[in-house]
């Protein structure tokens, strides 16, 4: 039986452990942050001195920080897992992090025949705590075959998504959709009032006349069948009405740097051709 370790007891930390509490799966934590390890206590957890005894403690050590430097200090620094983790040891990095971080540590990792994997977080606190969440998982199949049983005691879902670094890159094109749509509203937004529109109108108006969301219906838009990624521009949204758009606003004095870059774009894959 796997020995759980967790570096990171923080909201999504204390989260997560909240799910393995419901799940009967004793853990040992560490935290730089008093508050979080009171959290961790009251979740269930048994508290560590260090992220080395957390390791020495475990067989697997799941990683909640929250930036690169972070999950390089506790796993790489002085008293951190890779000082006190056995061969064998799988440590699960689920920060939102560059791919490029998560090679390095298991790099560093390897040569004490430590493994690594990325297995990033797709919801918010409260979400984890009522059993939303999935991870997104790159790293060996092997390896994610056996974390697979672990990660499935805090989330609905685990998914691997390709080698080492692709859970971290996953988790970033996700977020990247999700911001990006938020900042495309707020730039319609603003040429909406540069005409005159109130902000609450233009907000009731898009609700109301929503489309479906492109992810569910992206076969009409995305087509793999040449192996290669082609973009179906269709009829007048991407060739007409996204640039004049673009125009119109910047007409009005609008400030829309996202409009004016996606109606390019647009242009671009329509081969050049503008129909305004």
């Amino acid at each position: 039986m796997e020995k759980i370790g967790f570096v990171g007891t923080g909201a999504m930390g204390s989260a997560l452990l909240s799910r393995l509490k419901l799940a009967n799966v004793q853990a040992t934590a560490f935290d730089i942050a008093p508050a979080a390890m009171e959290a961790a206590r009251k979740e269930g957890a048994q508290t560590a001195t260090s992220a080395k005894a957390v390791a020495q403690a475990s067989t697997i050590v799941d990683v909640v920080v929250r930036t690169d430097q972070e999950v390089l200090d506790c796993t790489m620094g002085k008293d951190g897992i890779l000082e006190g983790a056995a061969p064998g040891t799988l440590v699960l990095l689920h920060s939102t992090i560059r791919p490029t971080t998560t090679k390095k540590v298991a790099e560093a990792a390897a040569e004490t025949r430590v493994y690594v994997i990325d297995a990033c977080m797709t919801a918010v606190p409260s979400a984890v705590r009522q059993g939303g969440l999935t991870f997104l998982v790159g790293g060996q199949k092997a390896l994610f075959d056996r974390a697979k049983p672990h990660l499935l005691h805090m989330a609905k879902d685990a998914v691997h998504m390709g080698p080492l670094g692709c859970g971290n890159v996953t988790k970033l094109f996700k977020n990247m959709v999700t911001a990006s749509e938020a900042l495309i509203v707020y730039e319609a937004l603003q040429i909406g009032k540069a005409a005159g529109i109130d902000y609450k109108a233009a907000l009731d108006l898009m609700q109301k006349t929503k489309s479906q969301n492109i992810l569910d219906r992206w076969e009409t838009r995305f087509d793999l069948s040449g192996g290669d990624l082609k973009f179906n521009v269709g009829t007048n949204l991407y060739d007409k009405d996204l640039p004049l758009a673009a125009e119109v606003g910047k007409a009005l004095g609008a400030t829309i740097p996202v409009t004016e870059q996606l109606a390019e774009l647009g242009i671009r894959l329509n081969g050049g051709k503008c129909s305004i």
